[in-house]
């Protein structure tokens, strides 16, 4: 059965060689460094032809809600100027 390059270099690794302890440290920031900018893709750092991402949409949120609490702040200070 084959194994797989990453397998390879970790058993050398923890068998003491340090080059391979050095090329597996390397694989294993790579991997990481890939599920991050995946992550980030979906939250919506992804260029602008993507649908929104979650960031994106609590900013468009968060933008609404103050939009209606400024009008409805707008709405009170004009009832209390009238009553």
């Amino acid at each position: 059965m084959a194994q797989h390059i990453k397998d390879f270099f970790e058993d050398r690794a923890r068998k003491g060689d340090a080059g391979f302890a050095i090329a597996y440290a390397l694989i294993d920031l790579t991997d990481a460094q890939e599920a991050t900018a995946k992550a980030l893709q979906r939250l919506g750092m992804a260029d602008a032809a993507t649908p929104m991402g979650a960031i994106e949409t609590l900013a468009l949120e968060v933008k609404n809600a103050a939009r209606l609490l400024t009008e409805a702040m707008e709405r009170a200070d004009s009832a209390d100027h009238l009553g």
